[in-house]
C-alpha cells in the first residue's frame, strides 16, 4: 500500500500547516490522521473535534491509552509528557488548512490535477461519473465518498492522499454562503463543475439566487482554469466569470449536450454531442433517469481533452455503481419494483424522479411513497404542495405521504383531482402502518418510486418489503 503524504510531515511542518503551537518537538511520524476516539491507532494524529452534542477533548486520556501520541487540541489538557501536543484556535479550522498543505505537498511533486464539484442535485453522481471516466484513461482517482462532502469530510478525504494518487476529486456541498468558499480555499481545484442550481436549502440561502451566489463560490477558486457550467446558469454566472477562466456550457443550444435521450427501467440511452469538434458518441448509461444524461455529459465536458471513443465512453460507465438511495432498482415480491432515490430531496431532484415515472411507468401502475423535503423555509408548504399537485397529474395509483409535510403533499394531490382514498398520511415514526396500507394496494408490475429527505428514513420502506437490488 502507498504511504499517506502526511507521513511527510515532521512535527515542524505538522506546526507549521496548521498554525499550531506544539508542547516540543519529539520526533514523531503519523501515519493517518483521526478524529473517533474509538478508531484510534498508535501512529495516528488524533483531532479533537467538538461538535453539537460531544467534545473529543473529553476522551483524549482513553486516545494515549490506545497509544497515540500526537493530538491536536483548543484547550489545555493533561497528557503525559512524551504525547505531542498541538494548540490551536479552532481544531476544525486546523484540520482543513492540514487538508490543504497536504494537498500542496503532493502538488508539489508533479503530474496532479484536482477537481471540485457542487450543485444543488446530481453532485455524487457526477463524481463517480468522472471519476469513473479518469480511471479508465489510467488514472490513479482519489475521490470523496459518501457524503464526506463538509468541512470534515473533505479534509479527511484529502488526508488520504498518496504519491500514488494523480487525481483527486472533491465533492463540496453547503448550507450556507461563504462553505463553498472554505472547501474549494482548502482543495483549490483546477477544474470544476457545477451540476446545477435549484430550490434546496432555501432554509439557509433565503432563494434561489443565494443558492446561485452559494454555488458560485467555487468560480472564484484561486487555481481554477477550466469549469463547466449547465446551460439554465447563465443567467446566474455568465456576466460575473474572470478573465482567463476556459468556462464550457452543458445544455440545450450549447456546443455540448446530450439529443436523443430515451429512459427506460434499464437506464437511458442518449448521444453525447461535442460540436466544437463536430463529434457525437451513442451512450448507454446505467442509471435510471434522463437527467443522468446531462451528468454524464458534463463529466465528458470537463475531461473532453482526454480523447474519446464512444466504445470507451461506454466501457468506463458500464459498471458504475452509485452509493445506495440515489435513484436505483430494487425488486420485491409479484414483480413490484421500487426505485429507491431516498438518500435526499429537493424540489428539482423530486421533479426529475417524477418525470422518470412519467416515461417509463404507466399511470395505472404509478405509485409514491414521498417523505419530507427538508430546509425549504417559508416555501416549504407551497413547494410539498406543488409536487403533490404533480404527482396527481400523473395519474398515480396511490400516495403515501410521510412526515411533518405529508398533508401538504396530500393537499396538493387533491386539489389537482386525486381520489382521497387513494391517499395516506403518516408521521415518520408511524411509516409501518402506512406501509400496511400501501402493501394491500400494490399489485403485479406497479412501480413505487420511494423518494425523501435523509432525515425521514425512507429505506425502511426498502426492509418492509424485502426488496432486492437489481443487477443489470
Amino acid at each position: 500500500m502507498d504511504k499517506r503524504i502526511i507521513r511527510l510531515f515532521d512535527v515542524e511542518a505538522l506546526a507549521t500547516a496548521m498554525e499550531a503551537d506544539v508542547n516540543h518537538r519529539h520526533a514523531v511520524t503519523c501515519h493517518a490522521v483521526c478524529t473517533d476516539s474509538r478508531k484510534v491507532q498508535a501512529n495516528d494524529l488524533f483531532l479533537a473535534l467538538r461538535g453539537e452534542h460531544f467534545d473529543a477533548h473529553d476522551f483524549l486520556s482513553s486516545v494515549v491509552e490506545a497509544g497515540c501520541r500526537a493530538v491536536v487540541v483548543e484547550r489545555t489538557v493533561d497528557l503525559p509528557d512524551d504525547v505531542v501536543v498541538f494548540r490551536v484556535d479552532s481544531v476544525e479550522k486546523a484540520f482543513g488548512r492540514l487538508a490543504r498543505a497536504v494537498i500542496e505537498k503532493r502538488r508539489s511533486m508533479g503530474n496532479f490535477v484536482t477537481y471540485g464539484l457542487t450543485g444543488s442535485n446530481g453532485k455524487t453522481t457526477t463524481k463517480e461519473l468522472l471519476a469513473a471516466l479518469l480511471a479508465a484513461k489510467g488514472r490513479c482517482v482519489l475521490k470523496t465518498e459518501g457524503n464526506h462532502n463538509n468541512f470534515i469530510g473533505l479534509p479527511m478525504t484529502a488526508l488520504e492522499l498518496t504519491e500514488a494518487h494523480d487525481v483527486a476529486i472533491f465533492e463540496m456541498g453547503a448550507n450556507a454562503l461563504g462553505e463553498i468558499r472554505y472547501l474549494s480555499n482548502i482543495c483549490q481545484p483546477e477544474k470544476a463543475l457545477i451540476t446545477g442550481v435549484g430550490a434546496a436549502h432555501l432554509g439557509g440561502f433565503g432563494s434561489l439566487e443565494g443558492v446561485a451566489h452559494a454555488k458560485g463560490e467555487l468560480i472564484a477558486s484561486p487555481r481554477l482554469k477550466h469549469i463547466v457550467l449547465p446551460h439554465e446558469t447563465r443567467g446566474f454566472y455568465e456576466n460575473h466569470l474572470p478573465d482567463g477562466l476556459q468556462v464550457d456550457w452543458v445544455g440545450e443550444d450549447e456546443a455540448f449536450h446530450p439529443e436523443h435521450i430515451v429512459s427506460s427501467i434499464n437506464g437511458v440511452d442518449f448521444d453525447y454531442c461535442d460540436d466544437k469538434a463536430n463529434k457525437q458518441y451513442a451512450i448507454h448509461l446505467p442509471l435510471l433517469g434522463g437527467h443522468n444524461a446531462r451528468n454524464l455529459s458534463s463529466a465528458l465536458t470537463l475531461v473532453r481533452d482526454e480523447g474519446w471513443t464512444a466504445d470507451e465512453i461506454n466501457a468506463a460507465v458500464r459498471a458504475i455503481r452509485l452509493p445506495s438511495g440515489r435513484l436505483e432498482r430494487w425488486d420485491a415480491k409479484d414483480n413490484v419494483c421500487f426505485l429507491h432515490d431516498a438518500y435526499n430531496a429537493n424540489p428539482s431532484s423530486m421533479k426529475e424522479a417524477l418525470a422518470l415515472m412519467a416515461q417509463v411507468v404507466d399511470g395505472a401502475h404509478r405509485c409514491f411513497v414521498l417523505g419530507d423535503m427538508r430546509e425549504l423555509g417559508k416555501t416549504s408548504d407551497a413547494l410539498h404542495r406543488d409536487i403533490g399537485k404533480r404527482v396527481a397529474l400523473l395519474g398515480a395509483k396511490c400516495l403515501l405521504c410521510v412526515g411533518d409535510s405529508a398533508k401538504a403533499y396530500a393537499a396538493g394531490a387533491l386539489d389537482a383531482g386525486m381520489d382521497n382514498e387513494k391517499i395516506v398520511c403518516t408521521p415518520q415514526n408511524a411509516l409501518s402502518q402506512g406501509l400496511d396500507w400501501l402493501d394491500k394496494r400494490l399489485s403485479p408490475s406497479d412501480v413505487c418510486l420511494i423518494k425523501g429527505s435523509r432525515g425521514v428514513r425512507l429505506e425502511r420502506v426498502i426492509d418492509f418489503f424485502g426488496a432486492t437490488r437489481h443487477e443489470a
